[in-house]
């Protein structure tokens, strides 16, 4: 305990001092965003998708697609490029306390498994859900890039970081955050619910895909104890929680929501010790007058557009009662992932803000960018990986990493796609209801569509347009329930919103 005492002073040390910075800026705001539980499906149906599925049909809705503009380097100073990211004019008075960056649902897996990109494993990907995993390496690569570009006071991970809990996996991506904490970057992880005891670690071969081994908590704890767990300033004895003080002023509470004990399942839950162990911490703070922002991986509320038959496996069990215990000690935001949906949504009855960055390997591939400004101001940017930007620096002649952003939608395009039509087939033949394919492929693609953009958090560009489309009459007179049909509803009833961007007001 000692020696881990004298390692958690030196991580101190390294830490930069990155407050009180007083920066005049004249702000040129930046253009509109890019054009676990995720709820597509998993498997591939490759003989129910045409080669038309992959183009665009008539009735998909028409998106406006606004480039983003790139702002002219005329700041002298990183601080400065910093200030324009932010969309606010820094002052004596009013400046950004510290910075944090969350991503999640990275899915990483290791080279070696992966066969060369062998059959078996390019088959995996393009029959999943949507993720960009065939690039995944690339992907992480960039977004290494990326966080010794934007240099934040700390970096959070909030959980699947693995593709299936391989071991493999967990080291070598342990192995590439250690080129952060030589950057003089921290980093803080906490498990998701693929990371630990999960039966599906696999690796993939020309003879096909054999099971690897996975890891139990001990092992998370061990292989990212530098990412976290020595330069805690508590650990939580029943699960892998902890507190991190990025300075007296700024903690964050990384609750572990997975269950891995007997076996790994999909839902989440806090430990009845764990809350027991928060309470005393979150009544310090508030002595302290420190603020605290919450991660956990599952959600701590119901996030709209979500099946409804999604709530048990994504939201965390009982999570009442973690709302009551945070609000009643002052907490205003909570960070999380699992749903692979760019969203946020605000509790009325108490006021907490829960964020859910998207997925970093599914379209558009996004982090998010966390500022506190002095006042205690929140302000939540999403913000895509650069892979273009990366593949330029790096010679990468490949027409896909050229243009990753139109790349990954296609992918994720394609997934709905596939899954509608499989959808489609099944639920009309119940129902004696006749579509020709042409009309399916029509109904398939403005389903894509509606994915594309909820998935991304900006929904709010297409919405009128997605509800006077003559094609979603086709999906409502077929009037049969299911999870993709729930799900296209509630992507409708949402309040359309640019989820991609929130700012919560201090509170005096």
């Amino acid at each position: 305990m000692e020696n881990e005492k004298v390692a958690a002073e030196k991580k101190r040390k390294k830490r930069k001092g990155k407050s009180g910075r007083i920066v005049i800026v004249l702000i040129v705001v930046l253009a509109a965003l890019l054009g676990g539980c995720s709820f597509l499906s998993k498997e591939a149906d490759a003989t129910e998708v045409s080669s038309e599925a992959e183009t665009e049909s008539p009735g998909a809705t028409q998106e406006s697609e606004t480039e983003t503009t790139e702002t002219e380097e005329t700041q002298e100073s990183h601080e400065a490029a910093e200030d324009e990211e932010s969309g606010e004019e820094e002052t004596e008075d009013h400046f950004v306390e510290k910075k944090i960056v969350v991503a999640t649902d990275m899915h990483y897996f290791a080279e070696k498994l992966a066969g060369n990109r062998c059959d078996s494993f390019v088959g995996m990907a393009r029959g999943g859900d949507g993720r960009v995993l065939e690039y995944g390496w690339e992907v992480m690569d960039a977004f290494l890039d990326d966080m010794k570009e934007e240099d934040p006071d700390l970096l959070i991970l909030s959980g699947d970081l693995t593709l299936d809990g391989e071991k493999a996996s967990h080291e070598e991506l342990a192995e590439l955050l250690e080129g952060l904490s030589e950057a003089g970057i921290e980093v803080a992880v906490i498990p998701g619910n693929h990371d630990i005891n999960n039966p599906d670690a696999r690796r993939y071969t020309a003879d096909g895909a054999e099971k690897v081994e996975s890891i139990t908590a001990d092992e998370f704890r061990d292989i990212y104890a530098d990412f976290g767990y020595v330069a805690a300033d508590s650990r939580d004895p029943a699960s892998l929680s902890y507190l991190y003080k990025i300075d007296s002023a700024n903690w964050v509470l990384m609750l572990d929501s997975c269950q891995y004990e007997p076996k790994n399942e999909v839902g989440g839950m806090i430990r009845r010790e764990t809350y027991e162990w928060m309470e005393p911490i979150l009544e310090e703070a508030e002595r302290e007058g420190a603020r605290v922002i919450s991660v956990s991986h599952h959600n701590l509320l119901d996030e709209s557009g979500v099946s409804r038959t999604f709530y048990d496996n994504c939201t965390i069990e009982h999570n009442e009662e973690l709302v009551r215990m945070l609000s009643d000690h002052g907490v205003r935001l909570h960070l999380s992932g699992h749903l692979h949906i760019q969203h946020y949504k605000e509790d009325e009855d108490t006021g907490i803000y829960e964020v859910v960055t998207g997925s970093m390997v599914m379209a558009p591939c996004h982090y998010g960018i966390v500022r506190i400004w002095n006042d205690g101001t929140y302000q939540y940017d999403a913000k895509p990986v650069d892979v273009d930007g990366w593949a330029i620096r790096h010679s990468y002649h490949n027409r896909d990493l050229a243009d990753f952003t139109a790349y990954s939608e296609s992918i994720l395009r394609r997934a709905a796609i596939r899954d509608a039509i499989r959808d489609l087939n099944r639920h009309i033949e119940d129902r004696h209801a006749f579509f020709t394919d042409e009309k399916k492929q029509e109904m398939a693609s403005y389903y894509a569509d509606l994915c594309v953009n909820y998935y991304e958090g900006r929904m709010y560009q297409i919405e009128e347009a997605a509800k006077e489309n003559p094609v979603l009459e086709d999906w409502n007179k077929i009037g049969y329930v299911s999870e993709l049909s729930d799900f296209l509803q509630n992507i409708l009833e949402d309040e359309a919103k640019d989820y991609g961007h929130l700012k919560i007001p201090s509170v005096h």
